[in-house]
């Protein structure tokens, strides 16, 4: 038959249909909702001994496959289904996700993710198991585990939140976070602290400052940036009230060596040194008897940034960062944790803990934000920061 130039783009368009129901999996629930499934991307394959296997990540993009992006879409959705639609038959015995790469990037975000799954899990009564097909050493690798039974809080409200609230929830992530505070804390400290030993004794007072990239310029309205030196020096104090003399502060942060950090960072490197520097300096006028560390050299990761924070004695500082939040709500209910009200940053669980946990705080300050720093001389920045006004410093 011939085949007219008009006629050629339907032909091409029903041979690519063709092609993809061949290569699919069709088929129809109980509940009507028809899923379609890629052979080489199976979503909620049941094996043999009854686990749910989710398979997660994909190696494109800026984060070299470091992530736990959806291989099939709305993976939430129909994980949601199955969970709720065997409450009553009870064939599904174990969640598993396994993450294609599993590696340090956008920690804030891939964290909050996991912790999803994880409480997904528990709501639905099984065990949980998070493991990496291929894996960068850090925090990630650190966080795989293989439960033996699901280990929801006595005093868990399932009123408040229960396995159909979870799956109607649209902006789940941080709502999740909230509700699965217990399982961040257990795995930051019984998992990720516990897999290294450079961190033995915690220090009084923790400090997490976002530098390097925090100095990027954005198109949008400044996100991050850096707080004047009193407004730590604020919170520490406040500290003391009630938990007596800080002796030792260590200040969190990346490396100063252009070698360490990533290419797009490496042009702050130095600017980064002289900020961490100042506050150090200023911490030691304002805190006399205390031992004051810049701990990012060589023998620092994000694993012993986070074990440094999680294990911080009467008080642990997170400012406006996704990385912080996590070690600093995992800290013991005896040492208070801050964490900056951000507006942009970590939606809804920070208001939740304080609201919730008596150890748990917001706090703000004046920002001199990335876009006001790239159009500021390294002595208006110092000026900034040595502001010794607390107008505009609150703690929640």
């Amino acid at each position: 038959m011939l085949v007219t130039k008009r006629q050629l783009p339907f032909i091409l368009l029903a041979v690519a249909a063709c092609s993809f129901l061949l290569d699919a999996d069709i088929f129809m629930r109980k509940d009507g909702f028809i899923r379609r499934t890629q052979s080489t991307k199976k979503y909620g394959e049941v094996l043999s001994d009854g686990t749910l296997f989710i398979p997660v990540g994909n190696r494109e993009g800026r984060s070299l496959g470091q992530n736990l992006q959806e291989k099939v879409t709305d993976t939430r959705k129909l994980m949601c289904a199955d969970l709720l639609a065997d409450r009553e038959e009870k064939k599904i015995t174990r969640l598993h996700v396994e993450a294609e790469v599993c590696g340090d990037f956008s920690l804030g975000n891939i964290i909050s993710t996991i912790i999803s799954y994880n409480l997904a899990a528990h709501l639905a009564d099984i065990p949980f198991t998070f493991s990496c097909a291929d894996s960068y050493p850090g925090v990630m690798a650190a966080m795989q585990k293989n439960e033996v039974a699901p280990f929801l809080p006595s005093d868990y409200d399932k009123e408040a939140y229960d396995l159909e609230i979870f799956c109607e929830k649209r902006h789940y992530r941080f709502t999740d976070v909230a509700h699965g505070q217990y399982l961040v804390a257990d795995i930051i400290q019984n998992q990720i602290a516990s897999s290294q030993n450079v961190v033995t004794e915690g220090d009084d007072a923790v400090i997490h400052v976002r530098l390097n990239d925090a100095f990027h310029r954005i198109r949008r309205e400044s996100q991050r940036g850096l707080f004047p030196h009193i407004a730590y020096t604020t919170l520490l104090k406040r500290a003391e009230e009630g938990k007596g003399e800080i002796r030792s502060i260590s200040i969190v942060t990346d490396s100063f060596d252009t070698s360490k950090v990533r290419e797009i960072d490496a042009q702050f490197t130095d600017l980064s040194r002289v900020v961490a520097e100042d506050l150090r300096r200023q911490l030691k006028v304002d805190f006399p008897n205390a031992e004051v560390s810049i701990d990012n050299d060589n023998n620092e990761t994000t694993v012993t940034s986070y074990t440094r924070l999680a294990k911080a004695n009467k008080i642990a500082v997170c400012g406006c960062s996704t990385f912080c939040p996590f070690p600093v709500m995992s800290v013991e209910d005896d040492v208070l944790g801050f964490i900056y009200d951000s507006q942009y940053l970590n939606s809804f669980y920070p208001q939740y803990l304080a609201e919730h946990k008596d150890n748990m705080h917001l706090w703000d300050a004046p920002l001199l934000g990335s876009n006001e720093i790239s159009k500021s001389t390294t002595d208006q920045i110092l000026e900034f920061l040595r502001d010794k006004s607390t107008t505009g410093i609150s703690i929640m």
